[in-house]
């Protein structure tokens, strides 16, 4: 029923599955559906089981900042109170649990307790990683850091061939730049043959290792 090899499932053994099981259920969205709201209070931990998803903030005068792409494995719903939005980027499936039932069953089992916190200093990581791309990064390397992010997220990713499953203005708001500069980028890095644009939503990487350089990625 889970993917063990999630963030939160990892390294969890028989019994700490068939007790988790016991008290999740199946939630399942169409695209551009929520699955959560910013500023309302959260009940549940979400484990994306499948599709893509976005999480996004909107200021009151309604501009947008994307946090983060989600992904199957990635965890929803570990604090008490939805800072962010998450809405589907596609058709997306999660595994939908009760956050005191996952907090009881964390002090039961040591192996999830440690998950979990393995989970939180993933996301303060993920946060670094996002201000240092914003602070640092010229335009094109901003994108060079996102479709080695993707490579490495998505499932069925390769070199060959990147399904984007967000939109340029998803990509923008991601990497704190406008849609025509997304554009631009993306135009330059193929006329120095670093990425091709194999459909209207596919890319890819054909010079990895400058792509890597570009990115920074450790």
């Amino acid at each position: 029923m889970f993917d063990r090899n999630s963030a939160l499932f990892k390294a969890l053994g028989d019994e700490e599955l068939e007790s988790l099981a016991k008290h999740s259920r199946l939630k399942v969205l169409s695209k551009h559906q929520y699955l959560c709201t910013q500023y309302t209070d959260a009940q549940y931990v979400y484990i994306i089981a499948s599709g893509a998803a976005v999480a996004e903030r909107v200021s009151s005068d309604g501009r947008r900042q994307v946090l983060s792409f989600i992904f199957p494995g990635d965890v929803i719903g570990l604090t008490y109170h939805h800072e962010f939005s998450v809405k589907s980027l596609t058709p997306l499936t999660s595994h939908q649990f009760r956050q005191n039932k996952i907090a009881e069953l964390s002090e039961k089992y040591s192996s999830l307790s440690d998950n979990l916190s393995s989970i939180r200093e993933r996301v303060i990581a993920l946060m670094l990683d996002q201000l240092y791309l914003l602070g640092q990064k010229k335009a094109h390397e901003r994108v060079c850091f996102l479709l080695l992010h993707l490579l490495k997220r998505l499932p069925g990713a390769s070199v060959d061939n990147i399904e984007l499953p967000m939109t340029r203005l998803d990509m923008a708001d991601y990497l704190g730049l406008t849609v025509e500069t997304v554009s631009r980028s993306i135009t330059k890095l193929k006329a120095e043959g670093l990425i091709e644009t194999t459909e209207l939503h596919s890319m890819a990487i054909t010079d990895l290792e400058t792509v890597t350089k570009l990115a920074d990625i450790n």
